[in-house]
């Protein structure tokens, strides 16, 4: 399959004869480099991935490949799969308690269980109108606009668990 091909293109190709489910393997010959199209023709459905430039060398090898029902890639293209593999595991988005400093865990933690700024404030040794800028801060963070968001929360991510969630302090 050369991904270059006229009419629905080389990649749409793979995906149809593929979905067709007749046990055809698509080994794709292009002149297309792997950082580009690599994921694209196997999650289409690709066999394998074989370089213009060096389809001479590598074809027959690479049809055998794939009639054996392996996947035939170059060793830069496993380099490339391992390093998009590994960049998938690495954690990307932090989850929104990892946003906070850990006072402005407790002060979201106690505000979810109830606690006024002036409890929370007695609490943590802090003045109240201190309780209510780390408040403040962690709303504006964390994209919330209301107090209610930060029981929410606290309840999703675990911070809170729901018997603790009455709105009155000691949880009961």
């Amino acid at each position: 399959m050369d991904l270059a091909m006229p009419g629905i293109g080389g990649l749409e190709a793979t995906k149809q004869v593929v979905a067709l489910a007749l046990g055809a393997k698509v080994l794709v010959l292009t002149s297309q480099t792997e950082e580009e199209f690599l994921l694209q023709v196997l999650e289409a459905g690709g066999s394998g991935f074989v370089r213009k430039t060096s389809a001479d060398a590598d074809l027959v090898n690479a049809i055998r490949t794939v009639a054996r029902d392996e996947v035939f890639l170059y060793p830069s293209a496993t380099r490339l799969l391992l390093r998009t593999y590994q960049q998938g595991r690495e954690p990307h988005a932090e989850g929104p308690l990892e946003q906070l400093s850990e006072r402005e865990r407790e002060v979201l933690a106690l505000t979810a269980e109830g606690y006024s700024s002036a409890e929370i404030g007695k609490k943590l040794f802090l003045s109240p109108k201190t309780v209510d800028t780390y408040r403040a801060r962690m709303m504006q963070k964390l994209g919330l606009s209301h107090r209610a968001e930060l029981v929410r929360l606290a309840l999703d991510t675990g911070l809170l668990k729901a018997e603790h969630a009455t709105g009155v302090p000691g949880g009961s």
